[in-house]
């Protein structure tokens, strides 16, 4: 039941926020952070261009990818996320469908499988972590790589424990966080977005979707990815301007990047 409620509230999140979604992240460094996670994976042994891209989005995070020839299939919770990154598919060389990373069908063997930018947090108990990464491995090919991210505690103590603004493109944004300031190792922390963005009618509409999300110690990432039967081989902090230090802090960088195999 607990997960059947936590994949609700995502669902939710992401379908009220999909028609927005691309100018809310106007300002990500999607080319930048991708070359660094796609150099990171090579530095630990990725051969091959076959990826999957799980919590993919409206496609940001995969389309670059096609575009350096990958063969990419992806997929999302929310079927509002997935229509527009269907829609933006080049032809051959993608395919994305729904589907929730807690119960991952076998969709291939695959090189490198892909989970970023929060998708993970989203994941709000120890139990649902594992069952991700237990899905991540069945469609990995013996020796290919997850690479994945989760918030660090910073993150929690600041961006989620206030309230900020954004008007871009005709959109006015309005991100109100409700997360303590001393949120500790494995705090449930949510923030709430409004969107007043104008209509067909030329009137202002407004939305407002709820993100609940979890903080992942290392520990229990270590744990879940023992128990997926993946090896992890590096863990790394992600600082400003999409570079990737070689040792994570939880109180300094904005997230920790983990390079796990399956062991050939």
């Amino acid at each position: 039941m607990e997960a059947l409620l936590t994949a609700h509230s995502a669902l939710a999140a992401y379908d009220g926020l999909a028609p927005h979604y691309d100018e809310f992240t106007a300002g990500y460094a999607y080319e930048r952070w991708l070359d660094a996670l796609e150099e990171l994976a090579r530095e630990h042994g990725l051969s091959g261009r076959r990826l999957f891209d799980v919590a993919c989005g409206t496609g940001k995070s995969f389309l670059p990818m096609v575009e350096r020839g990958y063969e990419v299939m992806a997929c999302d919770l929310s079927p509002e996320m997935v229509a527009r990154a269907g829609a933006k598919l080049p032809g051959d060389g993608a395919e994305v469908f729904v589907a929730d990373m807690r119960e991952l069908p076998v969709v291939g063997e695959f090189d490198l499988v892909t989970c970023l930018d929060d998708a993970v947090n989203y994941l709000t108990t120890a139990a649902e972590l594992r069952a991700a990464l237990c899905g991540f491995a069945r469609n990995l090919r013996p020796g290919g790589l997850a690479v994945f991210d989760a918030n660090t505690l910073a993150t929690y103590r600041t961006s989620f424990a206030r309230d900020a603004a954004l008007d871009r493109d005709g959109a006015f944004f309005c991100w109100r966080g409700e997360a303590q300031p001393d949120a500790g190792p494995g705090a449930l922390a949510s923030a709430w977005i409004e969107v007043f963005a104008a209509g067909a009618d030329g009137r202002w509409d407004r939305s407002r979707t709820r993100h609940l999300q979890r903080h992942h110690p290392r520990g229990e990432v270590e744990a879940a990815l023992s128990a997926a039967g993946l090896v992890l081989l590096a863990a790394r902090g992600q600082a400003t301007g999409a570079r990737i230090d070689s040792e994570p802090d939880e109180e300094r960088h904005s997230k920790t990047v983990y390079v796990a195999q399956r062991p050939a």
